[in-house]
């Protein structure tokens, strides 16, 4: 099985129950698990062509997979979320809203404003998922950086990688963890197609500019 990685993407490969090589130099973003049953390949969202075995980026990180854990079984009520991303992939935006549909309920109500400031691009997307959750999406220019928050009349939980690390200008944790890749990669289908097509219109309705 191959797990086919983002440029400067890293994957957490210290997991006993995995062997890896990457001696395969004609593809240099490509890891292979030697110990694993399965498809030829896992590819990441962003790869143009959706077919086969696709992971989104945001179920790819621990701190992801534990949170919406925690949501799943104690909170899954009325709640704001709010996700931001420090990119130079602004088709984050696409992909983060049909993964957070997937774990909190379809998409509605998007509005979007987007801007730059000198070299700097954001965009905003406020939403809302499901019957009960409310987002705010935010993408700025930059090198990798998530910032997670969720507040409810429950619970408050927060996450940064940046502070993951004592180094500021080496945020080099956002290792992708190969137990979350494998577990929650979805079959591209028409059924995705479909959810894609409607996300990219109400991003286009929601005034994306």
């Amino acid at each position: 099985m191959k797990i086919v990685l983002e440029k400067d993407r890293q994957l957490l490969m210290h997991s006993p129950l995995y062997r890896f090589t990457n001696e395969n130099s004609d593809e240099p973003n490509t890891v292979t698990i030697l110990q694993l049953p399965a498809a030829d390949a896992y590819k990441p969202f962003s790869i143009s062509d959706k077919q086969g075995w696709i992971y989104f980026d945001l179920w790819s990180y621990s701190f992801a997979i534990q949170l919406q854990e925690v949501l799943k079984a104690h909170d899954t009520v009325k709640g704001v979320l709010r996700l931001r991303r420090t990119t130079n992939n602004f088709s984050y935006i696409e992909e983060d809203i049909i993964a957070l549909s997937e774990w909190f309920g379809t998409v509605r109500n998007v509005s979007v404003r987007s801007n730059e400031i000198g070299e700097n691009h954001y965009t905003i997307v406020l939403c809302e998922f499901g019957e009960s959750i409310m987002a705010h999406l935010e993408y700025w220019t930059g090198q990798g950086r998530i910032e997670f928050e969720w507040s409810s009349h429950l619970h408050i939980a927060e996450f940064d990688s940046l502070q993951m690390t004592g180094d500021s200008d080496n945020n080099q944790n956002l290792f992708k963890n190969i137990d979350a890749v494998h577990q929650y990669a979805v079959q591209w289908n028409n059924i995705y197609d479909e959810k894609l097509a409607a996300v990219r219109l109400l991003l286009q309705r929601g005034e994306l500019r």
